[in-house]
């Protein structure tokens, strides 16, 4: 047997019922409650490693503070009267693992926390008034919130408060501030638009139908522009012109979209830019 584990811890033991789910829960000698990293990980679909990643988390640091190192790495020990060696978890790291797994979207663990904070309001509540509520009714209660069903009402529930927090701010900063995200989303779209008007375009075809992808002539000298690294435009004029393109060898052809515009085709305006490109060193485009 391992140093780690030759430690045997005289607890009690029994096992609660978590609507139709069943956890051994290990009482020692000082009264703490422990269960298992197995049991604990089990129970929402997770296996053991994903605890044992949970522990090591800065997630669980930054929450625990000082506590860390206490609460986080327990060795394995033996509790008197278990078939096997376990590796203990306080009932506040398990609540805070499956917290963290309900906030990453585990079903199953949204419905347990959910569930087992209901059995506490309800319990607190019977108290308050002197109800009494047998444990049968008690379990009923859980075993509807952690069926498929219990979780597809939550998961609907969420849902609907999501899109209720989304559509509905609280306050009238809350308001303002959604109103400035969707004008910015506005204008960000209306500017894309405008610039994808502004670079494609449409040509003629031999029948005369505006047909044939292009890049408008603006288009063209800006990126030509870009390429020779010159503001000038007659210098990117010229260079079109001494590749072979341009209005005298009739491959800019002028068409009406809304306005009058020039434009080259794509395939007229990919060789050109690869002729660019052979010419000039340095070309930005590259990048």
């Amino acid at each position: 047997m391992s140093e780690q584990i030759d430690h045997t811890f005289k607890a009690q033991r029994r096992t609660i019922s978590i609507g139709d789910i069943s956890l051994e829960v290990a009482m020692l000698p000082d009264s703490t409650y422990r269960l298992s990293y197995t049991q604990t990980t089990e129970i929402v679909d997770k296996n053991r490693n994903s605890m044992v990643r949970f522990c090591q988390s800065k997630y669980l640091k930054t929450l625990l503070g000082e506590d860390f190192q206490c609460y986080s790495f327990s060795p394995e020990v033996l509790i008197e009267g278990a078939p096997r060696p376990i590796t203990p978890v306080t009932f506040d790291v398990a609540c805070l693992y499956w917290q963290k797994c309900a906030a990453q979207g585990n079903p199953k663990a949204r419905a347990l926390v959910i569930g087992l904070l209901k059995r506490s309001l309800y319990e607190l509540a019977d108290e308050a008034f002197g109800m009494r509520r047998s444990s049968e009714e008690s379990s009923s209660q859980l075993r509807e919130d952690l069926s498929s069903e219990g979780q597809a009402r939550i998961e609907a529930m969420r849902q609907s408060l999501d899109r209720l927090a989304f559509t509905q701010p609280e306050t009238s900063t809350e308001r303002e501030l959604q109103l400035k995200i969707r004008l910015r989303e506005l204008d960000l779209e209306l500017e894309r638009l405008r610039n994808k008007t502004d670079r494609y375009c449409l040509l003629p075809d031999e029948a005369g139908a505006c047909t044939i992808p292009g890049i408008t002539s603006k288009a063209v000298l800006e990126d030509v522009k870009q390429i020779l690294k010159t503001d000038d435009k007659e210098s990117a004029i010229r260079a079109i012109y001494k590749m072979g393109f341009g209005s005298r060898s009739n491959v800019w052809l002028k068409i009406e979209i809304k306005r009058w515009l020039f434009g080259m085709p794509n395939n007229k305006y990919q060789i050109l830019i690869q002729r660019l490109r052979e010419e000039v060193v340095g070309d930005p485009f590259e990048n």
